[in-house]
């Protein structure tokens, strides 16, 4: 009877935490829908004002600025979000303090790195832009310590609010100041300015209180010392990530550098989406199964098996028609990208999969398994890069980097058949429909005339000179 009533009172309780759950993933998913679409008709408009030189040399610059800031990455926002002093005032404004601190160090760094990185790209014209970017650190180490407690309390909200604003603002800085300013210049300069922005915006919408500097010494040993694990793995997963950003402006043309930037907006675009399901819906259920995981991976090996099911039937369509987007938004300058998006949005098939996967493992208390597969993914990017682009064949280069990717899914693979998460016949069989609903969606709009055929986007592979 016992059992009885609690079951009972866990179904009555049931409709109100999934309407909760559902409440708290549209918080997340709206909000980064209309990022992504803001960002998209910038991007487009921006395209049409900027030469894609531009973009060559701000995909260096944005490469050294994410690559910076992750490599120095110390988790102080982790550590707030999950430590018991999480909410004391001086805890926070300890947090404030290294993270002030951290933007400071990384200011004279990038200022010291500016002439040498322009040395090693042959390109001195990148000194001054590098120079102008610098304070970008320090301004966003002033952010508001809120930014933390919010992500602690899960205020969705307010970060909502937060983010779509910094990113219709930004925008909009960017495309004026592009109005005016025919080159790089105009997008540092709005780098630098939507920063500030973003930073004030941060007190007003999270917290007014100026936060004080302070150093505590308990408070600061225990931040490093569980920000050395966030520092390895995101040094681990900048070098998967970017590898190819750094290498591509050194190998090729800035144009074609720029040309690839563009492609790579629209597949971070998605793979950004993965990660974020991953982190919201994935790594939950199988963090929750803690006891019981015989009994439950059973049942999420198949509710994964059909969600990736109906993810491969999407992308593939997306594959499909992704070159007739380009063709139609950008000018002929930027057509190069027509070709490209298809293969890399094969790569992000990879990468979803890998994404769940790496959900699944992190749920089990299993991480080391999603840095060993970053590496292996590293690996095959450092060696099969070079080789590529030393052939001349830029064609060569994006199918390594669809490697890549499937390297990284392999290595997580095998021990996600070990936990009990997945199976490869289902993941090969899964691969196989997004391959197969590609070429049928290819061809009926390839028929249809909505796109290019087959034939004709494969033509379209001698628009990528290096």
């Amino acid at each position: 009877m016992r059992l009885a009533a609690v079951t009972r009172a866990r179904a009555q309780d049931f409709p109100s935490a999934s309407s909760k759950l559902g409440r708290e993933v549209g918080w997340v998913a709206v909000p980064f829908a209309v990022q992504q679409a803001v960002r998209l008709a910038a991007n487009i408009i921006l395209t049409r004002l900027l030469a894609p030189e531009v973009f060559g040399i701000m995909l260096l610059i944005n490469s050294l600025r994410t690559g910076t800031e992750l490599l120095s990455d110390i988790g102080i926002g982790q550590s707030v979000v999950r430590s018991p002093n999480g909410d004391s005032r001086d805890f926070l404004d300890v947090a404030w303090t290294l993270q002030m601190l951290r933007g400071l160090l990384l200011t004279l760094f990038v200022l010291m790195a500016a002439v040498p990185v322009a040395t090693f790209y042959g390109r001195m014209d990148l000194a001054p832009l590098i120079l102008a970017m610098s304070p970008v650190f320090l301004i966003t180490g002033l952010q508001s310590a809120g930014l933390f407690t919010a992500q602690r309390h899960m205020q969705l909200q307010r970060r909502a609010v937060y983010e779509v604003a910094n990113t219709v603002i930004g925008s909009l800085i960017g495309i004026g100041l592009a109005l005016m300013i025919k080159s790089a210049w105009a997008l540092v300069i709005a780098l630098v300015i939507g920063t500030c922005v973003t930073t004030l915006l941060s007190f007003v919408v999270f917290e007014g209180r100026l936060p004080r500097f302070r150093w505590e010494r308990a408070h600061v040993r225990e931040i490093i010392s569980f920000g050395k694990w966030i520092f390895l793995s995101t040094a681990v997963y900048f070098a998967a990530t970017s590898f190819d950003r750094f290498y591509f402006v050194a190998a090729v043309p800035i144009a074609m550098a720029g040309i690839y930037g563009v492609a790579r907006t629209f597949s971070d675009m998605l793979a950004a989406l993965a990660q974020r399901a991953g982190a919201l819906l994935v790594f939950p259920r199988a963090a929750a199964m803690q006891g019981r995981q015989e009994e439950m991976a059973i049942h999420l090996r198949q509710t994964r098996r059909k969600t990736l099911a109906l993810v491969a039937l999407v992308l593939g369509a997306v594959v499909a028609g992704s070159d007739q987007f380009i063709l139609i938004a950008y000018d002929e300058r930027y057509h190069a990208a027509a070709f490209m998006i298809p293969v890399l949005i094969v790569g992000v098939w990879f990468n979803i999969l890998s994404t769940f996967a790496d959900s699944m493992l992190m749920g089990a208390g299993r991480p080391a398994f999603g840095a060993w597969a970053n590496l292996a993914k590293f690996a095959v990017m450092l060696l099969g890069l070079p080789v590529a682009l030393a052939r001349g064949s830029l064609l060569d280069a994006l199918v390594v980097l669809v490697l890549a990717e499937a390297a990284r899914w392999l290595a997580l693979l095998f021990p996600s058949r070990r936990e009990g998460f997945a199976k490869a016949t289902d993941d090969c069989l899964l691969t196989v429909l997004m391959a197969v609903s590609a070429l049928a969606a290819k061809y009926v709009l390839g028929m249809l005339g909505l796109a290019p055929t087959l034939a004709e986007w494969w033509a379209m592979r001698g628009l990528l000179h290096v």
